[in-house]
C-alpha cells in the first residue's frame, strides 16, 4: 500500500451553514468534490466540522434556560457530529474510505483512509481536535477553512480597516489573539490549538474555506490567506 500524504483541515461551521442556519449547498458539494479528487491522487484530507449557526442556537436556547456552559458545549458537540456524519455519508457515496471517529483514541495511522471527526470535549473547539489529529497523524498541514481570507490585525467583521497578515509567528499570534473558550465562541485559534501547534511545529494555514479552491491551493503550497510559521 503506498504512503499518502495526509493534511487536516477544520472546516469552519461558518462556512458549512449560513446566518440563517441553512448549509451552504454549493460549498458542501465543492469540498466533497475536493477531498474526493485528492484522495483518488493519493492526498488524503481528513476533516473536523464545525457546529456553525444551528450549534449557536441551541446554545443560545440552553443559556436561556439556565442550563450549564459544559451541557451547552455538550449540545453543541452533537451538531459538528451530526455535520461530520453527513460529510462522511457524502464521501462515501464517492467511493472514499471515509471513517466517522468520535474520540482520537480510535485514531492511528489512517493507510487509504479519511477521518472525519466533529468536536469531542466541552471547554475545547474544534479547531484544538483538529491540531490534535494533525498531531496525531503526523499531518503535513493544517489548514484552518473560515468565513474570512484569513487572520487579521483586528476582527475584520468589526473593523473593515483590519489588515490581512499573510504571515505570522507564534509568538506574534498568541499577542493577536484573545484567548476565550465561551461555548460556540467563535475564534480563529484558541489556546489549546495553539499549544498543540507550537509542540508539534504543524504548519498552519488559515484560508477562506468559501471558495474550497483556496484550500486547494494552501495544499499545493501557493500564496493564500495567512501562514502560521511553526
Amino acid at each position: 500500500m503506498r504512503i499518502r500524504e495526509s493534511y487536516v483541515v477544520k472546516l469552519g461551521g461558518h462556512v458549512l451553514i449560513d446566518d440563517r442556519g441553512k448549509i451552504r449547498k454549493k460549498v458542501f458539494s465543492s469540498y466533497v468534490d475536493l477531498v474526493t479528487n485528492f484522495w483518488r491522487e493519493g492526498v488524503s484530507i481528513h476533516t473536523v466540522v464545525g457546529g456553525g449557526r444551528v450549534a449557536r442556537l441551541y446554545i443560545e436556547l440552553l443559556a436561556a434556560l439556565g442550563a450549564p456552559k459544559a451541557l451547552q458545549d455538550l449540545m453543541g458537540i452533537e451538531v459538528t457530529k451530526i455535520n461530520a456524519k453527513l460529510l462522511t455519508y457524502a464521501l462515501r457515496t464517492k467511493g472514499v474510505n471515509a471513517l466517522f471517529k468520535d474520540y482520537l483514541f480510535s485514531v492511528d495511522q489512517p493507510g487509504d483512509s479519511i477521518y472525519v471527526m466533529g468536536g469531542v470535549s466541552p471547554a475545547q473547539s474544534t479547531t484544538a481536535v483538529a491540531a490534535l489529529l494533525a498531531e496525531t497523524i503526523k499531518a503535513v498541514k493544517l489548514i484552518v477553512a473560515t468565513d474570512v481570507d484569513g487572520l487579521y490585525s483586528e476582527d475584520p467583521k468589526k473593523n473593515p480597516q483590519a489588515t490581512l497578515l499573510r504571515r505570522v509567528t507564534m509568538k506574534e499570534l498568541m499577542e493577536i489573539l484573545k484567548m476565550e473558550s465561551e461555548p460556540g465562541s467563535y475564534k480563529l485559534i484558541d489556546s489549546v490549538a495553539l499549544q498543540v501547534i507550537a509542540r508539534s511545529k504543524i504548519a498552519t494555514h488559515i484560508v477562506n474555506g468559501l471558495n474550497p479552491r483556496n484550500i486547494e491551493k494552501a495544499i499545493r503550497g501557493e500564496e493564500i490567506g495567512t501562514l502560521i510559521a511553526p
